[in-house]
């Protein structure tokens, strides 16, 4: 069964009256989010030097003999699928994962030159490109994972019942900007109908089992684990112009003009998508492996999570609406003080034949 929600041709509504200031958008990022934290951060090999040495090549006849590559990707996430890329690199690449806990580190560390590639969703690199930054989007890395968790016992069963309630907001995000979404196609609007908690994800499944909040804005698998343990409800966060976009791979400055590079790493991803997810449809084994056997989840969480997960390669022109989609709300709210350059975000020329 293919557990992809269905394309949405709705783009922002005609007056999104969100009034959410930038202020206090970014304003909820001083609660609950950590510095950078990298792992196992040798000196990587240098990807950014010039030609590699002679030695083994990938299919195109390109040498990747003694070279490293870095890509940042979160600790147990759903989004993992460059923890794959090894198992399907050229003969002759090591690739080097490294955890982060913000886009913002991410982004920055590319730009930097200290990181290769990272995956990240449309709401920080959308700011950070219009501050300058110069990361590039080259493929998809994953889909849906996100979710509106509700207690079960507060009458919450839509968007419309969190009025009057206290909801856990995480630090700025795709979560943020799909929620005020949610709220405005409510009629709702966050510190006046809703009261916005700011908190980091790792305590949201925490407080909302204490009761503390009525409802939180996460991440998988965290989401799963409440509606798993009886405490929650999922409430469905795909009806926005951002669709169900998570992340997607992008390039460092550094490595964009590595044609041969890029293309290795397309196919790296679209090959471990195609392991986790093939043909759109999560395998069980595969992602059992890595959610209970790698990470440590409950056997029930892990069944239950995939219906709202996947992993994903193909940018496609839904993917391109979903990141203008994102744009659009973000410049209304003043979010963003002028209309993205989208077209200067992608590189997509290295993405396979579908």
């Amino acid at each position: 069964m293919d557990h992809r929600p269905p394309a949405s041709t709705e783009g922002p509504p005609p007056d999104l009256a969100l009034r959410v200031s930038r202020r206090r958008l970014l304003g909820w990022a001083g609660a609950g989010v950590a510095g950078l934290a990298l792992a196992g951060c040798g000196d990587g090999g240098d990807a950014s030097s010039g030609a590699p040495a002679p030695g083994p090549t990938d299919d195109r006849g390109t040498s990747f003999a003694g070279r490293t590559i870095s890509v940042a990707l979160y600790a147990k996430n759903h989004a993992s699928s460059p923890l794959f890329w090894q198992q399907f690199a050229p003969e002759g690449l090591t690739v080097e994962p490294q955890i982060f806990t913000s886009a913002s580190d991410i982004n920055r560390a590319m730009d930097a030159g200290d990181l290769d590639f990272g995956l990240m969703g449309p709401y920080n690199t959308l700011i950070e490109a219009e501050q300058g930054f110069r990361s590039k989007i080259i493929c998809m890395c994953s889909r849906q994972g996100i979710g509106l968790a509700a207690r079960t016992d507060r009458g919450i069963e839509s968007v419309e019942d969190l009025a009057g309630k206290r909801v856990a907001v995480p630090p700025p995000g795709v979560q943020v900007l799909v929620l005020t979404t949610l709220l405005a196609q409510a009629g709702l609007e966050l510190d006046r109908d809703v009261t916005a908690i700011p908190l980091g994800y790792a305590d949201h499944a925490a407080a909302l089992e204490r009761g503390d909040v009525d409802a939180y804005m996460g991440t998988e698998p965290p989401v799963t684990q409440s509606v798993v343990d009886g405490v929650a409800r999922r409430l469905d966060v795909y009806t926005t112009p951002v669709g169900d976009f998570n992340t997607a791979m992008w390039a460092a400055p550094h490595v964009q003009d590595d044609d041969d590079l890029l293309a290795a790493v397309v196919r790296m991803q679209r090959d471990a998508a195609e392991h986790l997810t093939p043909g759109g449809d999560n395998d069980e084994e595969v992602w059992h492996d890595l959610l209970v056997g790698q990470f440590g989840y409950a056997e029930d969480v892990a069944g239950e999570v995939l219906s709202n997960i996947g992993a994903e390669w193909d940018f496609d022109d839904r993917r391109r609406s979903q990141v203008e989609g994102a744009g659009e709300i973000m410049l209304s709210t003043g979010v963003l003080s002028r209309e993205p350059d989208y077209e200067s975000l992608y590189l997509l020329d290295h993405l396979p034949d579908r």
